[in-house]
């Protein structure tokens, strides 16, 4: 593997263009000609307070989605690649209805609500303009000191940076909140871990952050998927080629620093956890070096280096037992409401009602509240209902569940998301969380200390290995009233319990022997 092959979702930079004289005359490309899509498409463009992002196929206002149907959005799109020409109806309606015959009266219509959504029309803004008998073409509106008539023989469109993020959620469920903290975190201190257990969110939320920070960074925001890389060695060549910059023999961090040095940009390093120690060296020295470069990380365990700032990044918040657990209390949670939202997805029918409100929320409980847990809980529903649901949850049975097909292999069960995070133990770490899934409800520090020291050939060991649990996110801690207290997530739990099941029966003489 070879920092080249390494999969990496980075942002392309691309040199600024000067603006294209638009033809007051110009000829129409042949009707059979198809759509002259820029071969460039990793590009966007921007127009106005507007940034259309093609390879995402979205379109931006001040950093922030604009909601624009798919038929109007492939519409923008020509009249954006086409540079300010005037492209003609046939074209557009080949561009937005491929393959199937309709006529002009719904192209105007998608047209109009393209308008509509751009503000087109509000005071002297225009975006798009008819040309009458030929079509249509988009043109930077008036303003600036400049004349209608210079606004219309200038194109708006270059382009610009282009966030190559994943996609983000059709709808994020909770998370508004934390979006916004961690957004003013970075504004504040220019580096943030996001850190908690798996499953809880952590990519999904510093995803959103990323486009939301798109205007703060001019678009430049640059993603990397540790996950995708092995050898700790490849960290900074992986890096460095993200950016188009060639990796030289030995170590490519100083040409990376000096790349850097004078940049504003955002980098997200995702999933630090198993390289934690190389991660945390790189990102120190970039956050040393460039004083301009903002760094967004996630992780299972803190990185604990100069700089860092910690968001411990809540599970989604579901009733307790004492709350009223009527169908409208119980809605109000974001544990809940991602629960039903994603039942309802996956195609049988379901009403949340008084009734079955307490066994929804009994199940986000036993959940945790963790994002994934819930989603692959949820797609069970229409198999086993509500009550199997509730009472599997009590096995170790629905860790094997699964989830997204498309997700990475690690996020498809909660088996493999806590697989992932065993696997990250020493041996010592891993025989005192098997010993601690005894307990389970909360449990003191004292409580812990014994199981370590009896688990540990050297005792004094105990609290370093509690303490690394706790940094790994394997331990959950809970403070209030000047008491902390810990404990095993449910499913972190059932984990461990179906290991130190194994144990024991690995440890028991074999029925045959002598």
């Amino acid at each position: 593997m070879t920092a080249a092959n390494v999969t990496l979702q980075q942002v392309s930079v691309a040199a600024a263009t000067a603006s294209l004289g638009l033809d007051p005359a110009p000829q129409d490309p042949s009707p059979d000609a198809p759509p002259q899509r820029d071969a460039g498409s990793d590009n966007s463009f921007s127009f106005g307070p507007y940034q259309l992002v093609l390879r995402q196929r979205l379109l931006l206002k001040a950093g922030k989605p604009v909601q624009v149907g798919g038929r109007a959005l492939e519409i923008l799109i020509l009249l954006a690649e086409r540079h300010g020409s005037v492209v003609s109806n046939r074209d557009l309606m080949a561009q937005a209805w491929p393959g199937v015959t309709v006529d002009e009266g719904a192209l105007r219509v998608h047209v109009a609500g393209l308008r509509k959504a751009l503000g087109d029309g509000i005071g002297d803004t225009r975006y798009i303009k008819n040309v009458p008998g030929r079509g249509y073409c988009l043109v930077m509106p008036a303003g600036g000191g400049a004349s209608t008539a210079e606004s219309n023989r200038s194109v708006a469109v270059r382009p610009v940076h282009t966030p190559r993020l994943p996609l983000p959620l059709h709808r994020m469920v909770g998370r508004a909140d934390a979006v916004r903290k961690i957004s003013e975190l970075l504004e504040a201190k220019r580096f943030v871990t996001v850190h908690g257990p798996g499953g809880i969110g952590k990519t999904t939320t510093a995803v959103a952050v990323g486009y939301a920070q798109l205007a703060s960074f001019s678009g430049d925001v640059h993603f990397l998927d540790l996950g995708q890389i092995a050898e700790p060695h490849l960290l900074a060549g992986a890096l460095a080629s993200s950016f188009g910059l060639s990796v030289p023999p030995g170590d490519p961090t100083p040409g990376l620093l000096a790349f850097l040095r004078d940049r504003r940009i955002l980098l997200i390093f995702d999933n630090c956890e198993h390289l934690i120690d190389p991660i945390a060296g790189l990102i120190e020295e970039i956050f040393q070096a460039a004083p301009q470069v903002s760094i967004l990380a996630t992780s299972r365990e803190v990185l604990r280096v100069e700089g860092e700032h910690v968001y411990r990044l809540p599970a989604l918040d579901y009733p307790r037992d004492e709350d009223e657990q009527s169908a409208e209390r119980v809605l109000s949670f974001a544990a809940p409401s991602l629960f039903v939202e994603r039942v309802v997805a996956s195609g049988h029918p379901f009403e949340l009602t008084d009734a079955n409100a307490f066994v929804v929320a009994r199940i986000c409980r036993q959940l945790d509240g963790l994002a994934l847990a819930i989603n692959v809980a949820a797609a069970q529903a229409g198999t086993f209902g509500l009550g199997e649901i509730a009472h599997s949850l009590e096995t170790k049975l629905w860790l094997l569940w699964r989830g997204r097909r498309t997700a990475l292999p690690r996020h498809q069960t909660m088996a493999a998301t806590l697989d992932w995070s065993y696997g990250l133990l020493s041996e010592a770490e891993q025989t005192v969380l098997r010993r601690l899934s005894a307990f389970r409800g909360f449990f003191t520090l004292e409580a812990a200390l014994e199981i370590a020291r009896g688990s540990l050939p050297d005792s004094s060991l105990d609290l370093h290995v509690i303490d690394k649990l706790i940094a790994k996110s394997l331990i959950s801690l809970e403070a209030g009233d000047g008491v902390t207290r810990y404990r095993l997530l449910n499913s972190t739990r059932s984990y461990a319990l179906e290991k130190l099941r194994r144990d024991e029966l690995d440890a028991q003489p074999s029925a045959c022997a002598p």
